[in-house]
């Protein structure tokens, strides 16, 4: 079967077929933007030049409408803290995604890197290159607008968590809309993506309620269908497990959201869109009609976030991972006297927005990431401009 192809001359073959990983597919096939859509990258027509007059665009234009609509400041923060005051938080509150560990020298002060603007990404040896085989969403390097804002006890409410993230939201969407006019090169007229907008406005479901409209699938899938269903969404209730005793959405720290008052934006940037194809075995031509992103198809989270926890919040958090002990942690320990403020924050993803709002096929051409050779000569096969972080021979 063969779906929309934009130009039949391309030098990119148009089946799909699926093929194991090996030393010549670093990445099975699957996991790279289908055939019909990799003349839509917009690197086939942005220079290198342009995408980066527009990379910047994109940041000033979302750093400004935080600003204004948070009514908050870009402030100095620190990369690296002194391990052991439990500043740091782990994610998911697990050592396997811990921070990246080393000694100030000549003062054995040991002290690990934290999460800011050019962040490393909390996982174990991120730089090994015999790692697992990642997909062209993910990097090694993981950069996000992180963002503070202090609150009164009484707003630790779902309707302020919902307020915060519509305002996020109107800033996503409007700089996609700023971003298409000043580059209206970034799409490819006349391709069914060329269609595809953001909507205004994003649609809020809990954790507990997409299990229970989808409990045969996994997180992943599920997160797929309800994002296929209203092409934007903000899943609340990230931590705690289903009513039904089945895992939770996904596991987080305890230390820092509230896990009733939480959650993430997850997209599929997409429409309906007509696609016309011989079926299989016959000349009988059929309108499929599907909902994908752009151009990776994929669902993506860009930012989790949060009303952060109070005394009680923590101690529940803390006592069902079995981590009560955490509670002695200097911050903790802040949190448990009413020594800090109440806040809500959380973080917003640079590169995965640049990439999802320039229409680019892979993570690496937005950022510069620590790929495997391999995983470089693939996706130069396969048309995408990955920037490199070295000489690659491919």
């Amino acid at each position: 079967m063969s779906d929309y192809v934009v130009n039949t001359n391309a030098s990119v073959p148009i089946t799909e077929e699926k093929k194991e990983t090996s030393e010549a597919t670093y990445m099975p096939d699957s996991l790279l933007p289908p055939t019909r859509n990799r003349e839509a990258v917009s690197t086939k027509r942005l220079s290198r030049m342009d995408l980066q007059r527009a990379i910047t665009d994109v940041k000033r234009f979302i750093e400004n409408r935080l600003e204004n609509d948070l009514n908050i400041i870009k402030h100095t923060a620190p990369l690296a803290f002194m391990i052991g005051t439990g500043v740091n938080d782990e994610l998911d509150g697990s050592e396997s995604k811990s921070a990246v560990r080393f000694t100030v020298p000549n003062k054995y002060i040991p002290r690990g890197i934290i999460p800011e603007d050019e962040k490393l990404k909390r996982e174990p040896n991120p730089f090994k290159m015999e790692c697992e085989v990642g997909d062209v969403t993910h990097s090694a390097i993981a950069d996000q607008w992180d963002f503070e804002i202090r609150i009164h006890e009484k707003d630790r409410t779902i309707e302020t968590l919902k307020s915060f993230v519509q305002t996020l939201w109107n800033i996503i969407a409007d700089c996609e809309d700023y971003i298409l006019t000043k580059y209206p090169q970034i799409v490819l007229q006349g391709h069914p993506t060329a269609l595809y907008r953001l909507p205004k406005d994003i649609t809020f479901i809990t954790s507990e309620e997409l299990h229970m409209m989808y409990p045969t699938l996994d997180v992943h899938d599920r997160e797929s269908a309800i994002v296929d269903k209203y092409d934007a969404v903000f899943i609340m209730g990230m931590g705690w497990p289903m009513a039904d005793g089945s895992a939770a959405e996904e596991v987080r720290s305890p230390g820092y959201d509230d896990w009733n008052l939480n959650g993430d934006i997850i997209v599929k940037h997409s429409t309906n869109i007509d696609l016309i194809y011989h079926a299989p075995f016959t000349n009988i031509l059929r309108v499929h009609k599907r909902k994908q992103h752009p151009l990776t198809e994929y669902r993506h989270e860009l930012s989790s976030m949060g009303i952060r926890v109070n005394k009680d919040s923590l101690l529940s958090q803390l006592k069902h991972r079995g981590k009560l002990d955490e509670g002695n942690l200097e911050y903790q320990k802040a949190i448990i006297n009413g020594k800090l403020p109440f806040s809500y924050g959380g973080g917003l993803g640079i590169s995965r927005l640049l990439m999802l709002l320039l229409r680019t096929g892979h993570i690496g051409e937005v950022q510069v990431g620590v790929w495997h050779d391999a995983h470089y000569r693939q996706a130069m096969e396969a048309g995408l401009d990955i920037i490199p972080d070295r000489i690659v021979n491919v």
